[in-house]
């Protein structure tokens, strides 16, 4: 095999391949080819004709004939050396079939033994499981057993339970009965109080950004005649929802001052918001007689019959405007429309502000609808009011808050408008006839007023 190998080497191939051409150059040439040579060269004289040069052919012709000879004998020790590694391989792969045969028997004796010993396993391992799956079922007879009588103890509890649960349930089902009349009599706060500041301040929230807006699209009209009969009236419509000073203001000296008709929008979203959290009707007449009829409960009733009796008055009042947010968002932008007319806008202007902010408007409504349920509607237990300044009134650094907080001293100062609702908490605690109730007030959030004199700063 390895003289296989050694035949089929690089080198042996390319002593193969050389062969034939050494032999072919040794060879002399063709007659043909000599007379053509002979007739292709040139005429010349003797003695200018080159002489052949044999010798160094002939040097190496004599030494490719020594490798030649070389390798043919290295070749025929190959071949020898062949032929015995031949007769060894032979002699190897005898004595493996001799091998194989003895270990085939060899493995078949030692599967025959392995076979008899896992038969013997097997048949003990089946003998312990049967014994132990003999010994599993018994105890599981016996634990069936056991549970059954427990399960038959707890059934005739359960039945005992039941009857006794049937009992209670009868008494339940009276008790509930009983409180559900007395809770519609007596009612019980459906929001609580942090629930009622947080839409405090939501709407006041939204006033604030309404204003902004407002105020951010207004156009000045120098046309328009800040004292003509237009802009009078529009001034005596505006005065009940945020005094006589601001639409002076606005028409005078300060017409089209930003800060102060920021303010005057603020005022009067202010003074509407309070006017519906308040109002259980929306007609004035109504609500008259309603507000009195509201003080003699409050001076001689419990603050629950209080609480219930404006409860179902703030619900059922109001059913005469079943487009509630509709009907008051076409009340507040009338009242904006005459604020902007005493500000010196035009009829046309105005119209465009109001199409582009109406949505504003009616979330302030939206709003302030929401905490009239709230504080009318949805609480029994005390009465929340929201706190709203009179213009002129004298500032108090103690119940509210200057809405230009550091621009100096507040001391002496006069409000011109409320710009954020306050809220208080008012509940009677003692009833004893009129003289002698006793009412418990916190104030949960301040009112945010704008001075006079932040306007003409």
């Amino acid at each position: 095999m390895a003289f296989k190998h050694f035949l089929q080497s690089q080198f042996m191939q390319s002593i193969f391949t050389f062969l034939p051409a050494l032999r072919h150059t040794i060879e002399a040439p063709p007659a043909s080819k000599q007379t053509a040579e002979s007739e292709a060269a040139p005429a010349t004289t003797p003695a200018s004709a080159p002489q052949p040069v044999v010798e160094p052919w002939r040097e190496e012709l004599d030494h490719y004939r020594s490798l030649a000879d070389k390798t043919a004998a290295e070749r025929d020790t190959l071949r020898e050396e062949a032929g015995r590694l031949h007769v060894e391989m032979q002699r190897l792969v005898h004595d493996l079939g001799q091998v194989r045969v003895e270990a085939e028997e060899t493995w078949r004796k030692q599967e025959e033994e392995l076979r008899g010993e896992a038969a013997e396993v097997l048949r003990a391992a089946e003998e312990r499981l049967v014994s132990e799956r003999e010994e599993a079922v018994r105890a599981a007879e016996e634990h069936a057993a056991r549970v059954r009588g427990e399960a038959e103890a707890l059934v005739a509890e359960l039945a005992t339970a039941r009857t006794e649960c049937e009992g209670l349930q009868a008494t339940l089902d009276a008790r509930a009965a009983e409180l559900e009349g007395l809770q519609r009599i007596v009612g019980a706060d459906r929001v609580a109080e942090p629930e009622v500041v947080l839409l405090l301040k939501t709407l006041n929230d939204e006033i604030a950004r309404t204003a902004k807006a407002a105020k951010d699209l207004f156009k000045l009209d120098r046309n328009t005649r800040a004292n003509g009969k237009i802009a009078m009236d529009a001034a005596g419509a505006i005065e009940g929802w945020v005094g006589t000073a601001l639409p002076g203001l606005l028409s005078t000296q300060y017409r089209g001052n930003a800060v102060l008709l920021q303010a005057a929008l603020q005022a009067m979203a202010v003074a509407f918001s309070s006017w519906i959290s308040s109002s259980y009707s929306f007609m004035h007449e109504h609500d008259q007689i309603l507000d009195e009829t509201y003080k003699y409960v409050m001076n001689s009733e419990s603050q629950i019959i209080l609480g219930r009796w404006r409860a179902l008055t703030h619900k059922y009042a109001k059913q005469g405007m079943p487009n509630l947010v509709d009907e008051l968002t076409k009340m507040f932008v009338g009242d904006v429309r005459n604020l902007l007319l005493v500000a010196g806008s035009s009829t046309l202007q105005i119209d465009s502000l109001i199409s582009r902010t109406r949505d504003n408007f009616r979330g302030v409504v939206d709003a302030a609808i929401k905490l009239r349920a709230a504080i009318g509607e949805d609480v029994i237990s005390c009465d929340f009011e929201t706190i709203l300044i009179h213009p002129g009134d004298a500032f108090d650094a103690g119940a509210m808050v200057d809405a230009f907080e550091g621009n100096g001293a507040a001391a002496a100062k006069t409000v011109l408008c409320t710009s954020g609702l306050g809220l208080r908490r008012c509940k009677k605690v003692k009833t004893d006839g009129d003289a002698n109730a006793q009412w418990e007030v916190t104030v949960l959030q301040k009112p945010q007023v704008v001075l006079q004199s932040a306007i003409s700063q």
